[in-house]
């Protein structure tokens, strides 16, 4: 269904809706795709947030775009970028069927560019703020970049590859993987990734996510444990959180909600904007 511009108009003047106050913004990829992002203007003074989104999803995922509005609601200036995954003018979530061209690299690359822009528009530090699979690549741009115009990130149901209940991802597909890398072979190939059986992609990239492991994971948030936070639902069943209890995981900061899921929806939906709004607080106070 086509939305005409009067009939947007008056939604704006009658429900005050996200869609009234979101500047869509665009960048060209190093790949020669152009990829989009919503941004809000803020009200406040405090430092803009980039808000990413989980695997293969959009900024128009649930989670994710509940808490653009919430904290734009607040008086916060978000940019909520979709990455494009190697697809031009991406607007959907992607099949696990689809061709996966893009790689841990390119989606650290991209967040960078848009990173970049947001420091340019708004000449401040920026808060990072990721759900699930977003983190890893938060995580990877923080350790590539050492972590510049980053005031602080804020990684909510953290995700790393290789383990978990909901991992489909196996030694024996690292194997095949590597053994094609080291031949000096990309070739394109099913493998399996997070809750994809069936994930064909090539190996270099596949390598790319599944070698950001929960060893990686942990080494990079110590090494920037006083500029990252966790926040994590104790009823959360797609990743085993039991490491955050390791010995050298214990520089961790992390925030639990009680009874909260990987999604943090219905109920907890206000937990996870009052404990993200008290860290963006404790930060800005610094």
């Amino acid at each position: 269904m086509k939305i005409s511009l009067p009939l947007i108009s008056g939604l704006c003047l009658f429900f005050l809706t996200p869609l009234c106050f979101a500047e869509p913004v665009k960048l060209t990829t190093a790949s020669d795709k152009v990829a989009l992002a919503d941004y809000l203007q803020g009200s406040n003074n405090a430092s803009p947030v980039l808000l990413l989104h989980s695997f293969m999803q959009t900024n128009e995922f649930s989670t994710v775009n509940r808490l653009a509005t919430s904290l734009h609601d607040s008086g916060f200036t978000v940019l909520s970028p979709t990455l494009s995954l190697g697809i031009n003018n991406r607007k959907q979530s992607l099949a696990c069927e689809a061709i996966h061209t893009h790689s841990l690299d390119s989606d650290s690359d991209e967040l960078k560019q848009w990173i970049d822009w947001l420091h340019h528009k708004t000449q401040k530090p920026i808060i990072l703020i990721g759900h699930s699979s977003g983190g890893p690549v938060i995580l990877k741009y923080m350790d590539d970049h050492h972590a510049k115009f980053i005031q602080h990130g804020i990684l909510i149901s953290m995700a790393y590859y290789g383990s978990g209940p909901v991992a489909s991802e196996t030694p024996e597909h690292a194997e095949k993987a590597t053994q094609a890398v080291n031949q000096n072979s990309d070739p394109l190939s099913n493998y399996a990734l997070r809750y994809c059986k069936t994930y064909p992609t090539y190996a270099s990239a596949f390598l790319s996510y599944y070698n950001w492991n929960l060893q990686k994971t942990i080494s990079v948030i110590n090494k920037y444990n006083d500029r990252i936070s966790l926040i994590i639902g104790t009823a959360d069943k797609r990743f085993d959180n039991s490491w955050l209890q390791r010995p050298d995981a214990k520089n961790s900061h992390v925030v639990t909600i009680e009874g909260a899921g990987h999604f943090f929806d219905r109920v907890h939906e206000l937990d996870l904007l009052e404990t993200v709004e008290a860290l963006l607080e404790n930060t800005s106070e610094r």
